[in-house]
C-alpha cells in the first residue's frame, strides 16, 4: 500500500545523491491548456492522409502509446519521422501554456542549490521541455540534461533508455544505487525497475488524478506523494549537504 508518511518518505531519500524528474505530471501539466486528445486525432489525420493508419491504430487517444506502436511496428522512417514531428510541434505550443505544479519549481531550486545532480527522463520531446524551462527560468537548473523523445521513439518508456544515458551523461556521480526517479505514471515506474533506480511516484491532488493513482498502485508503487510541498519539505528535512551527500558522510 503506497504512503505518504513522512518517515518512509524519508527512508526512501536516504542515499539518494542524484534526481531523475519526468517532465509532464511532476513538474507541469502540459497538456491543461491544448487537449491531448486532438493532437492525437491530427496525428491519426495525419497518417490517414499518408494511407498508414491501420485499423488497429483508430482507437488510440494516447498520443506516446501511438507514436511507440508506430515506430515498433516497422513503417518506414519518414512515416515515423513525420508522426513524431506532429506531436513535436503540438507539444512545443503546448509548453508555452502548461501549468506549472505547485511546488515543483521550488523544489528544483532547492536541489540546485544544495548541488544536487539533476536530470529529466521523459517520453516528451526535448524541445518542448526546453520551452518549458526557458519560460519559467529553470534552463539553468538542468544544464542541458534532458533526456527525451529523439532519434528513437520505439525507445519511450517504460524502456529505460533515457534514464540510463542521464546515469551515463552524469558519470561517476551517479549509479542506479544513489538515483531517484520521480514520475507519474506506470511507464515511469516499470522504466524505474528496468534501470534499477529508486521510484517515488507523483499524483496531483483531486478526484481526476484517482485514475493515475488506481494504475500506480495496481502496478505495485509502495510511496506515492500527491503534493510536491511534501518533496520539498522531506529533502529539507533529510539534512543534506552540498552534492547531495548525508551530513557527516
Amino acid at each position: 500500500m503506497a504512503s505518504t508518511d513522512p518517515e518512509r518518505l524519508l527512508n526512501r531519500l536516504r542515499g539518494v545523491k542524484v534526481v531523475l524528474f519526468d517532465f509532464d505530471g511532476p513538474l507541469c501539466d502540459l497538456f491543461a491548456g491544448y487537449s491531448a486528445e486532438s493532437v492525437a486525432e491530427h496525428m491519426k489525420g495525419f497518417l490517414a492522409d499518408k494511407g498508414w493508419l491501420l485499423p488497429q491504430f483508430e482507437a488510440y487517444t494516447d498520443t506516446h502509446q501511438l507514436l511507440q506502436d508506430v515506430a515498433l511496428a516497422g513503417f518506414p522512417e519518414e512515416i515515423v519521422k513525420g508522426l513524431d514531428g506532429v506531436l513535436v510541434d503540438a507539444e512545443r505550443q503546448a509548453a508555452m501554456v502548461a501549468h506549472p505544479v505547485d511546488g515543483a519549481a521550488e523544489l528544483i531550486q532547492g536541489l540546485a542549490a544544495k548541488e544536487r545532480p539533476m536530470a529529466i527522463t521523459t517520453n516528451n520531446s526535448p524541445a518542448s521541455v526546453q520551452v518549458y524551462l526557458k519560460k519559467h527560468g529553470l534552463e539553468r537548473e538542468f544544464s542541458g540534461r534532458i533526456f527525451g523523445r529523439g532519434e528513437a521513439p520505439g525507445k519511450m518508456k517504460p524502456h529505460p533508455a533515457y534514464l540510463r544515458a542521464a546515469m551515463e551523461e552524469l558519470g561517476r556521480v551517479a549509479t542506479p544505487g544513489n538515483c531517484l526517479m520521480i514520475g507519474d505514471s506506470v511507464r515511469d515506474l516499470r522504466a524505474a525497475r528496468a534501470a534499477q533506480v529508486k521510484f517515488l511516484a507523483y499524483a496531483g491532488i483531486g478526484d481526476r488524478y484517482q485514475q493515475r493513482v488506481d494504475a500506480l498502485l495496481t502496478e505495485g508503487a509502495d510511496l506515492l506523494v500527491r503534493n510536491m510541498q511534501e518533496l520539498v519539505e522531506a529533502f529539507s528535512t533529510a539534512g543534506l549537504s552540498r552534492r547531495g551527500a548525508p551530513v557527516g558522510e
